[in-house]
């Protein structure tokens, strides 16, 4: 029996355990708006207020204690003369930040530190000549410095696929510089503090600068050793290719990556076939995302590039041997649907090859998942030793299922819509096909589907970044794209990225 809906294969979902699979595959991956961009990942201005306080902290962290060249200065002392100055061993050791701040602009992101107080400790030393005596001392000092503001703009560029991270008006400007001398003479406090206030203010912008200067170069050499593809497995590759710059607004940042599946032996193949497939949708967020540190939109396409890696490799073909209803699998069970088998092979055991016609494809619609399956079942009996196939079926099977967050893992539920099936070719005569589909109504309904059910239950875990979690996190479908949102914490000090940041800064 052929059915109304039995059409040439389709974009669309196959069955539920390819459903599964893809979703297992994107695990590994990234709003669509550039011609080849199939993850986007907006970071909103939450999400970059979340990134500028981590960088902040750990800048601060790192930039202590941190040592400034010596000072040497001669000046003229009223009714002393000329005196030798010098302040060494200049540290600073403690630094501390009362507010910042991150603006967008059209083309990068404006970091601003306000109220930065630091302290300071160093030595001193002054020497000068009365006649033929030279009179000399030394001792330390403590400096604080106060009202300091540090800023800069941080540009955001696609190179060569990679993220480009390039500071531009960087400035460090420093309203109160007090310097405490312990020990010395009255008559040189204030000379000491005169002939060294602006010098010890400017070496601590230019070295604060500098710092700043050397971890940004230090960050964005870390960013272009970023893969531009990662390989999952021997079969397939993730195309992880920055496509254009990222886009600003007012309230976010859009990164754009291609995202496509690749086969390993031909990359370039999977890459092309989606090429021009039309992307212009809008992407609408719900309210519920909107108010989340990051958005991750992915495309339908992407899991549809992972389908046809895997169906090209050959990894969707299935052999049935037993099942939870072994009678399913005897001539016995077919007599009334095929005569001529149970007359030819009676009371045999059988086997239902089954493989893939087409690629299968995802087809992600408002509030779910939903697609077609088109597979070739071969019925095998198995008469003694030797293995004869005697039919073959055509099955199209429709599905759909929907995704809900279960802490920090996906699951969901997954059902059939409907099924057809079409004889192709047999050995043993006609085979009645409504009585064939109740056969295949278990075979769905009973084994395929609640199998699927029991893995989606179990859920998929997120991958995680050690030292951070998800708060929140909300997942839905629209437009042709999964989107997933959450806010992000900071829960473990001992982080890999933050001892990363702390290396690099």
């Amino acid at each position: 029996m052929t059915s109304p809906f039995l059409q040439p294969p389709v974009p669309s979902i196959s069955m539920a355990p390819l459903l599964l699979f893809s979703l297992l595959l994107l695990r590994f991956s990234n709003p669509t708006t550039c011609s080849e961009s199939h993850i986007s990942a907006i970071v909103s201005s939450k999400g970059i207020d979340f990134v500028k306080d981590l960088l902040v902290n750990e800048a601060v962290k790192t930039m202590t204690p941190l040592d400034l060249p010596d000072i040497q200065k001669t000046t003229k002392i009223p009714l002393v003369g000329y005196v030798t100055m010098v302040a060494s061993d200049l540290t600073l050791y403690e630094l501390n930040v009362t507010s910042s701040s991150a603006n967008l602009g059209d083309s990068g992101v404006e970091i601003v530190a306000s109220g930065v107080t630091a302290d300071m400790s160093m030595d001193w030393s002054y020497s000068y000549t009365v006649g033929w005596i030279k009179i000399s001392d030394k001792g330390n000092a403590s400096v604080r410095v106060e009202g300091m503001e540090v800023g800069l703009t941080m540009i955001m560029k696609s190179n060569n696929g990679s993220l480009e991270l390039t500071v531009s008006d960087l400035s460090c400007y420093i309203d109160k510089c007090i310097i405490s001398l312990n020990g010395g003479a009255s008559w040189l406090y204030q000379g000491f503090v005169n002939a060294f206030k602006n010098h010890i203010r400017s070496a601590v912008e230019k070295a604060i600068i500098q710092r700043v200067t050397d971890g940004s170069s230090k960050l964005n050499a870390l960013l272009q050793k970023v893969p531009k593809s990662i390989s999952l497995d021997h079969i397939s590759s993730l195309n992880l290719t920055l496509v254009s710059n990222p886009i600003y607004s007012d309230t976010s940042i859009e990164f754009d990556i291609n995202g496509l599946f690749n086969s390993s032996s031909r990359k370039e193949e999977a890459n092309n076939k989606w090429r021009n497939y039309n992307l212009n949708k809008r992407v609408h967020l719900s309210s519920d995302c909107k108010s989340k540190m990051v958005v991750a939109s992915i495309d339908e396409l992407v899991f549809n590039s992972a389908l046809q890696v895997y169906f090209q490799a050959g990894y969707m073909n299935l052999l049935v041997k037993r099942l939870p209803v072994q009678s399913i699998l005897n001539t016995a069970s077919w007599q009334y649907i095929v005569p001529q088998l149970y007359v030819m092979y009676p009371n045999d055991p059988m086997a239902l090859n089954i493989s893939i016609s087409s690629p299968p494809a995802v087809t992600v619609i408002e509030e779910k998942l939903s697609g077609t399956l088109y597979a070739d079942v071969i019925v095998d009996v198995m008469d003694g030793n030797n293995t004869v196939p005697v039919a073959c079926i055509q099955v199209e099977v429709a599905a759909s299922g929907n995704l809900t967050m279960s802490g920090d893992s996906i699951t969901g539920a997954v059902g059939l819509d409907d099924f057809a099936l079409t004889l192709k070719w047999s050995n043993v005569g006609n085979l009645y096909m409504p009585l064939a589909e109740g056969i295949f109504r278990v075979l769905l309904n009973d084994v395929l589907m609640p199998l699927a059910n029991i893995l989606l239950e179990v859920g998929i875990p997120l991958p995680a970044v050690h030292g951070f979690s998800l708060q929140d996190p909300y997942i839905y479908t629209s437009n042709s794209a999964l989107f997933f949102c959450s806010d992000i914490a900071f829960s473990n000090s001992t982080s890999i990225l933050l001892h990363t940041l702390r290396n690099v800064l």
